[in-house]
């Protein structure tokens, strides 16, 4: 690193977190630094979160994606809210629809003119006035900005997708803006004596990869956050006792619903997510109330067809490091934290941590006098 700029910016890990982060950094950061992934084919990700929120479409839209080439390349199909099952009562159904629901009026919103109606003899249901809600029950879609002849919002929408080919799309998208991968296994993380800062990861091939800025996307091992910083971990366990899953695949059901479905059970609760070649299945729940066995009793008996391959367990706490930018490493992903993957928030937060390492980059300070001056061109020629 020559004097405080940011040159070379390696990334250690692939998958969603690994993926996304190369692809925000090289598409707005341009030719400004140098980035390098380095990924192990021989270590696996997590890569069930298939689900995700309407902020994804700021995402693709900022890397410049192709939304009918990203949804055929990703297996992608249509989510308009999540519907939640068994909460309240057995049989009890809810959505949690994206968008608004019904009008705003001037110094009133739509809730209390609902509730005045409710007082008055009114007996339409709330989400009878969410487009996206009576949309995902009839199953239809279509590209709808706003309900014609009226100031309404149309419909808001997310996606589900196949997480594997996911990663592989922003991997591709990547590698196309310069980012360079180096396939290994990282045997040793070298630091400065005198700061503690990282300067250099070794692989098992004996390969040394330089960097000024350190990007952990490892997952739950936290391998430079953790392993080589030592930032201990916030529990949050005792708020969220959840900790354990299985997921497994099973073939599609069609037709393909246009939402996710989270189905209560004793001790957690169990996801359903519809793509138009499977459909992916999972259950979560606390290992204080509920053994494994019976959990994948829950898992199995919920399958819409035959499963493919064995259910896979996966292990977690809820909660997140204490510090996750610590020196010249930040953690992105799995390994700064993890949440109750409720309300499908697992992608939809390595987003925001890229977006937020983007908008704290050093390097940006450089071209800011550049894009001012750009900008008052591009007024003054619009006024004359």
């Amino acid at each position: 690193m020559k004097s405080n700029r940011i040159e070379n910016v390696v990334i250690v890990g692939g998958g969603t977190a690994g993926w996304i982060t190369a692809a925000v950094l090289s598409r707005l950061l341009a030719k400004t630094i140098n980035i390098t992934l380095v990924e192990s084919d021989a270590i696996g990700t997590v890569g069930v979160g298939e689900a995700t929120i309407p902020a994804i479409l700021t995402l693709n839209k900022a890397l410049g994606i192709d939304q009918l080439d990203f949804m055929s390349k990703t297996q992608a199909t249509i989510k308009l809210g999540i519907e939640f099952e068994n909460w309240r009562a057995l049989g009890h159904r809810y959505m949690h629809a994206f968008g608004n629901l019904g009008r705003d009026y001037p110094f009133c919103g739509f809730e209390q003119l609902w509730l005045r109606g409710l007082q008055e003899g009114c007996s339409t249901d709330f989400w009878d006035y969410s487009l996206n809600y009576q949309a995902a029950k009839e199953g239809k879609f279509a590209l709808l900005d706003s309900i014609p002849k009226t100031d309404m919002q149309g419909l808001v929408y997310a996606f589900h997708f196949d997480a594997g080919l996911y990663a592989n799309y922003l991997r591709d998208l990547s590698l196309g803006m310069g980012v360079t991968r180096i396939e290994g296994k990282i045997e040793s993380v070298i630091q400065d004596d005198s700061t503690g800062f990282i300067k250099q990861l070794r692989l098992g091939n004996g390969q040394q990869i330089d960097g000024d800025f350190y990007v952990d996307c490892s997952g739950f091992r936290g391998l430079l956050i953790d392993q080589t910083l030592g930032i201990g971990y916030e529990d949050w366990s005792h708020w969220l006792p959840n900790d354990s899953a299985l997921a497994v695949q099973c073939g599609a059901a069609l037709p393909v619903r246009p939402f996710t479905q989270s189905i209560a059970h004793s001790a957690g609760w169990r996801w359903r997510i519809p793509l138009p070649h499977r459909t992916g299945n999972g259950v979560v729940y606390s290992s204080s109330f509920m053994e494994q066995e019976a959990a994948m009793d829950v898992l199995l008996s919920g399958l819409d067809a035959e499963k493919i391959g064995d259910p896979r367990p996966i292990k977690f706490t809820t909660g997140k490091r204490k510090q996750p930018w610590h020196k010249n490493c930040v953690a992105i992903g799995l390994s700064s934290g993890f949440l109750e993957p409720l309300e499908s928030t697992s992608i939809h937060m390595i987003q925001t941590a890229a977006i937020r390492l983007l908008k704290m980059f050093p390097i940006l300070g450089l071209t800011v006098p550049r894009w001012l001056n750009i900008m008052r061109k591009q007024m003054t020629k619009l006024i004359t």
